[in-house]
């Protein structure tokens, strides 16, 4: 009898012991869960720069989505006022993002996404919640909302021209106008600046006059407002400092543009030769003289222009503008017709005889300038 009752207790003591610590592993359970609001969801971000494949694409473009009605047919409410046009915008785009809350998301590159138009274009931005778009330079990412790309980034200017003319060829209005506005240029050297001057076929004319706004196609090309193709390169640094492009550096550096009184007589190639501060000389073709001392002046340039009608040579000869605005080059008592400028002028810049030109008091102060910074 007694024994019976010993291994009884023993059993209720087990059972006990059994179930308190069932108690305490399920209150520990509880501790480690993650409290939240009600209805809101644990994101997992993903933080890598991994790119989704063209099918994982193709899959979200076909995922079926039930259209908006802003105005359905079975709403018979008397006096329910009509949604405005931000409003339809609006519940649209949570209406799509309702329907995709259990689909991937879609990681592109940006230029995948400015090369796309028409359809498919449209149906990606229904689609707007579940795609990024990765920074050309940068594991960054960019978020769509809509029709809008979230965000103003920074970028190299020829990477934004690229963009921009992919965008424009393919009628992606969205993109090209993202560009317009939310992006701007990395700062640029002194050097890429001028050596921008020298690229007039890079690209096509209506991407830079599409990049310019308006007025200022008005004020730099006319009523017309048609872009010579010879200033492109011009146009290019132009739209540059409207995107809020910098120069690199000490934004006072001076420039000298070299020009002749005249282009009649001529001889060689067209090169126009600008002179820095850094004592670096370049010779640029086609060059749009008061376009580019505008452009290079709106970028922090001190920019100044130096006519030259007299090139001192050598003792014995020189090149001058004579009758009728020809240029002719003396040797001795001969005089013969035509003078290779870009030649001559170089080489005065280079032995620094400038100051012995006819000039010379006219352009004092800037050719002095010159002077002091050959062989710096």
């Amino acid at each position: 009898m007694y024994k019976d009752f010993v291994k009884k207790k023993i059993v209720i003591l087990l059972i006990i012991f059994v179930f308190s610590v069932k108690i305490v592993l399920a209150q520990q359970d509880e501790d480690e869960i993650d409290f939240g609001s009600p209805g809101e969801q644990k994101i997992e971000i993903d933080d890598s720069c991994n790119l989704s494949s063209d099918q994982e694409l193709l899959k979200l473009l076909n995922f079926p989505l039930k259209k908006f009605d802003p105005n359905p047919q079975g709403d018979s409410e008397i006096g329910s006022a009509e949604m405005s046009p931000q409003d339809v915008k609006q519940n649209t785009i949570r209406f799509y993002n309702e329907q995709l809350n259990e689909v991937n998301m879609v990681k592109l590159k940006i230029e995948t996404f400015v090369s796309l138009g028409g359809d498919t274009l449209s149906s990606l931005i229904n689609r707007s919640s579940k795609i990024s778009l990765k920074h050309p330079e940068k594991c960054e990412f960019f978020s769509l909302y809509g029709d809008q790309i979230i965000g103003s980034y920074e970028m190299a200017f020829e990477r934004i021209l690229k963009l921009y003319a992919s965008a424009v060829n393919k009628k992606n209005n969205i993109a090209q106008e993202f560009v317009r506005t939310q992006l701007t240029p990395s700062k640029m050297s002194v050097d890429d600046a001028i050596k921008a001057l020298y690229d007039d076929y890079g690209y096509q004319q209506n991407v830079i006059e599409s990049l310019l706004p308006e007025d200022v196609r008005v004020l730099f090309f006319g009523e017309n407002q048609l872009l010579n193709i010879a200033d492109v390169a011009e146009s290019k640094l132009l739209a540059f400092s409207l995107l809020g492009g910098e120069i690199l550096g000490n934004n006072n550096e001076e420039l000298f543009v070299f020009a002749p009184e005249s282009k009649k007589g001529l001889l060689g190639s067209n090169e126009t030769i600008i002179f820095t501060s850094t004592g670096k000389l370049y010779e640029v073709p086609l060059l749009n003289i008061p376009l580019a001392l505008n452009v290079m002046r709106s970028l922090g340039f001190n920019a100044k222009i130096i006519i030259l009608n007299h090139i001192y040579i050598d003792e014995k000869s020189y090149c001058k503008v004579g009758e009728a605005g020809m240029w002719y080059h003396f040797n001795g008592d001969q005089k013969q017709m035509g003078c290779d400028f870009l030649s001559n002028t170089v080489r005065s810049i280079k032995k620094k005889t400038l100051e012995l030109s006819e000039d010379y008091e006219l352009f004092k102060e800037s050719i002095d300038r010159v002077l002091s910074f050959v062989n710096k």
